[in-house]
């Protein structure tokens, strides 16, 4: 049977997630009696295909309602990339710390449903270990982000026949999510030359060395996910060694941009970010770009601008974006902001060769072994990512220049905010640990964009880059609006079909907490409070 993307496309949007809980019966979610039978599937590796290619279409979600709630309306603005534009939306939403109900648990019971009875029903119907490997590797790119943004979740024991399947601590989810990436090491690396079958594969076309890399840059990600906590596997082996291991392996990890896993092919709508920008609220769309980004970049005078922003419509045109957590105004100048300059063709991206580079730089700032110095990785970041825009010829230029962030003049609102960022472009090997990381993960932020889920964790992890505080916070358990919203609380219907397992799981794990405000485990910087 096929899980069918299609029969929960609009579940959010009506509030109406359907009585089933992913933790408790995530198998039965979304399956459609009226598909092709198993034994029709398992013709010609159909059911392969089927399950491999939606779970790789809910990584960043494809579907267009389900990657607002995910990437536009939440990772977004907490990732200082994105601001919502649409006045309907002021009843409650993430960018005030007061989402709606129906809109928090879209991570939770679909993004997580999907990536995880998609992957058990694909080990059911094939034996192929490079198929198999594959998917551990693509599950773990899309159930990492939940993790991130709830904490514990239901890993080891999804599968086993326990009813209902009890949350893992964060530590166990990452201790179980590094073992499914080096299996899948083991087995691509070993199998490099081979292929799975290209209609199975909407990223790498079947090509087995590249999702090697993938896996191995997914490893080095979670690893420094977790720089600030104690966690060892279970083997023992520490964040760095992980890390150190990623870059030394026999095939590497991501390094150009050849190399970069971005999702391709849409249904009828296209990119789903094309579509919340520029057909959403009757053809004007329902977002625009962050003020956070635009100033660091204007201030910078950064040359990817162009690249990423359509230009603003006010009188002095330019990049414009809009300050986070406003009380939207029901005022046609909203529209006249900057919007993410995206087609409906344009890939979607999980990760890339830039991001690769700027985690080796921080691992080699921390002393780690990454095959090279900081500042080598550091200007490497910079230069793929320019190469990936289309302006590597303005590098040198960049690279030299004393520019700062720049403060932000809203135009039309009255929402100006002073930029309290000084780090500097250049690399200064005189500068002390928090100067050159808050560099590269500044550098980082802008060369991931749209990735906002990404930029929401590194600024939890690290407090870089220094986002712009909401205008409105409507969270009483939020008292620090630059801190902001630290992770998400689980669904009502969690609690309702699964209350003593969830309650079980705050209360050892979260501190008895479940708030906004409550950090995960890996967020103990101690240099954040």
């Amino acid at each position: 049977m096929k899980f069918n993307i299609s029969n929960i496309k609009a579940v959010f949007a009506v509030a109406a997630l359907g009585a089933a809980s992913c933790t408790a019966n995530y198998e039965d979610i979304n399956r459609n009696p009226y598909e092709v039978t198993g034994e029709e599937m398992e013709r010609d590796g159909y059911a392969m295909r089927s399950f491999m290619t939606t779970m790789q279409s809910w990584v960043v979600p494809t579907d267009r309602n389900q990657c607002q709630f995910t990437d536009v309306l939440l990772g977004g603005p907490y990732g200082g990339y994105i601001t919502d534009a649409n006045s309907g939306f002021n009843t409650g939403k993430f960018s005030t710390y007061d989402p709606q109900s129906n809109w928090s648990p879209v991570f939770y019971r679909v993004v997580y449903t999907n990536e995880m009875s998609n992957y058990s029903e694909l080990c059911k119907v094939t034996e192929d270990e490079n198929a198999i490997a594959v998917a551990k590797v693509v599950k773990v790119a899309g159930v990492h982000r939940v993790t991130d943004t709830y904490g514990p979740i239901p890993y080891t024991q999804v599968g086993t026949g326990v009813n209902p399947v009890p949350l893992d601590s964060e530590k166990e989810v990452f201790k179980a999510m590094f073992a499914d990436l080096d299996a899948a090491i083991e087995v691509l690396t070993r199998n490099r030359a081979g292929m799975i079958s290209t209609d199975a594969d909407r990223v790498y076309s079947g090509n087995l060395e590249r999702w090697g890399r993938l896996a191995n840059s997914l490893k080095l990600r979670l690893a420094m996910r977790i720089v600030y906590t104690d966690f060892t596997t279970e083997d023992g082996r520490t964040p760095q060694q992980l890390a150190e291991e990623a870059v030394a392996s026999e095939l590497g990890v991501i390094a150009d941009n050849a190399g970069n896993a971005m999702y391709m092919g849409f249904g009828k709508d296209g990119n789903p970010f094309y579509v919340c920008f520029f057909s959403f609220k009757s053809g004007e769309g329902d977002h625009r770009i962050a003020a956070d980004i635009t100033s660091f970049m204007n201030g910078y005078a950064d040359p990817r601008r162009a690249s990423y922003f359509n230009e603003a419509t006010f009188s002095g045109g330019g990049y414009v974006g809009l300050r986070n957590g406003i009380r939207i105004p029901d005022d046609e100048r909203i529209n006249r902001y900057s919007r993410y300059n995206v087609t409906a063709s344009t890939s979607l991206m999980w990760m890339n060769a830039s991001e690769v580079a700027f985690l080796r730089a921080e691992g080699a700032l921390r002393g780690w072994a990454m095959g090279g110095d900081a500042k080598t990785f550091y200007e490497e970041g910079i230069r793929l990512s320019f190469e990936r825009c289309g302006v590597a010829d303005q590098l040198a230029a960049y690279m030299a220049s004393a520019a700062l962030p720049g403060s932000y003049a809203d135009p039309a609102f009255g929402h100006d905010y002073t930029n309290l960022s000084t780090v500097t472009i250049p690399w200064n090997d005189a500068a002390d640990f928090e100067e050159n990381l808050e560099r590269i993960i500044t550098q980082k932020w802008i060369a991931n964009f749209p990735l906002g889920s990404e930029a929401w964790a590194d600024y939890r992890r690290t407090g870089y880059p220094q986002l712009f505080p909401v205008v409105v916070n409507n969270n009483p358990d939020i008292t620090n609006v630059q801190l902001g919203a630290r992770r998400l609380t689980y669904p009502l219907e969690e609690y309702e079909a699964n209350g003593a397992t969830i309650q079980a799981a705050v209360d050892e794990w979260l501190g008895g907490q479940d708030k906004m405000s409550t950090r995960l485990w890996w967020d103990c910087n101690p240099r954040i409070r």
